[in-house]
């Protein structure tokens, strides 16, 4: 009676987060991407009429406006910002004509203008209150080459500000704000090692009579065998729609789980998954190190507190960045008639911190808490051999403190694979599809395979 309250409570505080996801999942705005690309460039010229640019709405009006065009890296979007590369895309611009330039950087708009028969070039970022003119040079070209001379100077506020604002604005941000990002994959790592990867391992009768005879053992004066510990190895494909681009990652979830003899119930695992990103051509890294405790309070409940660090980085793109988190995951498993049900809840905290790359020291300044919670209904099946089982899962994902893209993920899971309910079994594998819906139409599909050995 007691363990059934307990699941209650549970299950009605998970619930009560669940209704509040379906409540803020509705809120949009409009997708900030020009083209299917990283960077996107729009060339306005003076005609009859005086280009302007509306911070309002990223718009450029009056004039003879070109139509959006994509760049994939940082370096080619520099070269679209040369007098050769503007008369490319609007066939009307010339080095004395009066121009405004839209330019975005993974959606955050940067404005560069000129006046008709001036070489100066002004620079204004709204979204940071920069706006600053360069005219020391002779030419368009040249005082263009002194702006990039002064952002690098600048480099370590702007990027740190920009990388804040980027995760807020950006549906491709690599470091926070959408399920490709940094802070993302360490949420939906640390939920997976201590609620999906071992949500049926607790009620087992294979468990309990394992741990129970180990513990036995023990006592008696020795014992009847070893735990072994697990390898993990893998691997992981998405790819993130946002409306616009298209993000495909590929991961390789490493890890290393020591498992106590006395109770193989409680496990050390070490991880370093690491990640690759493509956004229309433009590669990201990263990786992720840390280090989870799984251990039991009961025959129905388990915590894994965790702590990691991890890091991301695009030349690319222009971006680097480090993250630490820290959360607890609990498990409750209620064995029914011929399956299990399982209740996971998360609780994380993750704050950027600063990396130094070159000469620049960059920390975007973001601090999130973060609430995971999820069901998972394991049934055993001998459809694909013995010892297996087929899982069905909901999982619902908030995010709170600093300002994100995408707040809220709901996430469709299906899994199959080894009966996970031996805690000293010597070998397992999973392989599964999920389907996530993000807030402000980002999708994603993943398919995901593991083995530990």
């Amino acid at each position: 009676m007691n363990q059934a309250r307990t699941a209650i409570s549970i299950f009605a505080r998970t619930g009560t987060a669940l209704a509040l996801g379906a409540a803020f999942v509705g809120s949009a705005h409009a997708n900030p991407l020009l083209t299917g690309k990283s960077f996107d460039i729009v060339v306005g010229v003076d005609s009859t009429s005086t280009v302007t640019y509306s911070s309002a709405t990223d718009t450029l009006s009056g004039g003879i406006v070109s139509i959006p065009v994509g760049a994939t890296t940082l370096q080619e979007l520099k070269n679209q910002l040369t007098n050769a590369g503007l008369a490319n895309i609007n066939a009307s611009y010339n080095p004395n004509a009066g121009a405004v330039i839209r330019a975005g950087y993974m959606g955050f708009p940067i404005v560069l203008s000129s006046a008709a028969n001036s070489t100066q070039v002004n620079l204004s970022i709204p979204g940071l209150n920069i706006n600053k003119s360069f005219a020391a040079q002779g030419t368009r070209d040249a005082n263009t080459t002194d702006l990039f001379d002064y952002l690098k100077a600048n480099g370590t506020d702007i990027l740190s500000n920009m990388q804040q604002k980027l995760a807020q604005v950006s549906p491709i941000s690599p470091v926070a704000g959408n399920p490709s990002s940094l802070q993302s994959r360490m949420v939906a790592d640390d939920f997976d090692r201590g609620f999906t990867a071992f949500a049926s391992n607790i009620q087992s009768p294979e468990a309990m009579s394992s741990a129970t005879g180990s513990m036995q053992s023990a006592a008696d004066g020795g014992r009847t065998g070893t735990t072994s510990n697990l390898t993990g190895i893998g691997m992981s494909w998405q790819t993130m729609d946002t409306g616009k681009a298209k993000t495909e990652s590929i991961s390789l979830p490493l890890s290393y789980t020591v498992r106590n003899d006395l109770d193989p119930r409680r496990q050390w695992t070490f991880y370093a998954p690491i990640t690759q990103s493509d956004t229309a051509g433009a590669k990201a890294y990263g990786l992720n190190l840390g280090v989870a405790y799984r251990m039991p309070v009961n025959d129905n409940w388990t915590l894994m507190p965790g702590v990691g660090y991890g890091i991301t980085g695009s030349i690319d793109l222009g971006t680097a960045a480090a993250m630490l988190a820290a959360s607890v995951t609990s498990q409750y498993t209620m064995k029914m008639d011929g399956y299990d049900l399982a209740i996971g809840n998360m609780i994380g905290m993750l704050q950027s911190e600063k990396l130094t790359v070159g000469d620049y020291s960059v920390d975007p300044n973001i601090r999130n808490t973060v609430y995971r919670n999820g069901v998972l209904l394991s049934m055993p099946t001998n459809v694909f051999g013995p010892k297996q089982a087929v899982e069905f899962s909901y999982i619902l994902t908030n995010y709170t403190g600093s300002a994100l893209y995408s707040n809220v993920y709901h996430e469709f899971g299906l899994t199959l694979g080894t009966n996970k309910g031996a805690n000293t079994a010597r070998s397992y594998a999973r392989a599964g599809l999920s389907y996530l819906l993000g807030e402000n139409g980002i999708t994603t599909t993943r398919l995901n395979f593991g083995y530990w050995f």
